[in-house]
């Protein structure tokens, strides 16, 4: 088994997160079923098996990567695998990459317009972050990426499923993206208020470039919700409105989060897709 833990100058233990997430699989996508929740536990076990000195916080700092690996894993094979055209990859931290330039360049350059007449008229900033994963319509996009299933997971299969995004860079219309998910594996007051702000904007700057662009009447973007756990007040609070969406009896009031999914396991997921699908493509026969 290769190294899990290494040790950084000061000889504090640093978790390799990848190479402690393939030794967990054995390299290889599991078959079946496969509970999420139970498998971040293992990968954890395994790493302080390693090495004891690994504090609970570097672990927690791990687990969100390990668990948005294994959703873009499976949600790919199934987009691989099946006949619809859904597709969800994650997204890299705001400060590696701009969302935005996902589109083309006839409508980012209005995000792009937005955001430097806010910061030179009113010294008011569009921050935002980018969400977690972003969903395509991949009608348009069939000879993008080929529809090869990941068997083995390596070095090379994580890299691809970390930046497959970059395919899409300046290619998607308007339509082209369905809109996003949020995810965590736990879901804090603070984190719930998270979401629920980037919906909301994410939703308002849509409206925007609609706005911008002359379409009338358009599939409206969503943005969805995920952790490995929820409860009552944790649905209750993702059920906020979006602000937007209330500023004008001319427009319909509608949350700022969709809807927000459990995905403990697999088969959560596979149970999450058909939902998303049934709001995203509400006239097809998935």
């Amino acid at each position: 088994m290769p190294q899990l833990v290494k040790k950084d100058r000061n000889d504090k233990a640093i978790v390799d997160t990848k190479a402690a997430f393939i030794a967990s699989i054995n390299g290889v996508v599991p078959q079946d079923a496969w509970n999420y929740e139970s498998h971040l536990d293992y990968i954890q076990k395994l790493v302080q098996t390693e090495d004891s000195r690994v504090t609970s916080g570097a672990i927690s700092n791990c687990r969100g990567t390990w668990f948005e690996w294994m959703i873009a894993i499976d949600i790919y094979n199934h987009w691989c695998t099946n006949e619809h055209n859904l597709l969800m990859l994650p997204l890299p931290n705001i400060s590696r990459f701009d969302s935005a330039t996902l589109y083309q360049e006839s409508v980012c350059e209005y995000i792009f317009d937005l955001r430097a007449k806010l910061k030179a008229s009113l010294d008011i900033e569009l921050i935002t972050s980018n969400p977690d994963f972003v969903i395509f319509d991949t009608t348009n996009f069939s000879e993008l990426l080929p529809r090869q299933p990941i068997t083995a997971v390596d070095d090379q299969a994580i890299d691809f499923i970390d930046n497959v995004f970059r395919k899409f860079i300046g290619e998607c219309s308007f339509t082209d993206i369905l809109g996003y998910m949020a995810t965590k594996t736990s879901l804090r007051p603070d984190r719930r208020l998270q979401i629920v702000h980037e919906g909301s904007l994410t939703k308002a700057l849509y409206v925007h470039l609609q706005t911008r662009l002359w379409i009338d009447k358009p599939r409206s973007i969503k943005y969805f919700g995920a952790s490995l756990k929820l409860n009552n007040k944790d649905r209750q609070a993702l059920k906020t409105v979006a602000t937007h969406s209330i500023t004008t009896v001319l427009s319909e009031p509608e949350r700022a989060v969709d809807e927000c999914f459990e995905l403990s396991s697999r088969d959560k997921l596979l149970e999450a897709i058909q939902e998303m699908s049934s709001l995203l493509f509400p006239n097809s026969d998935y």
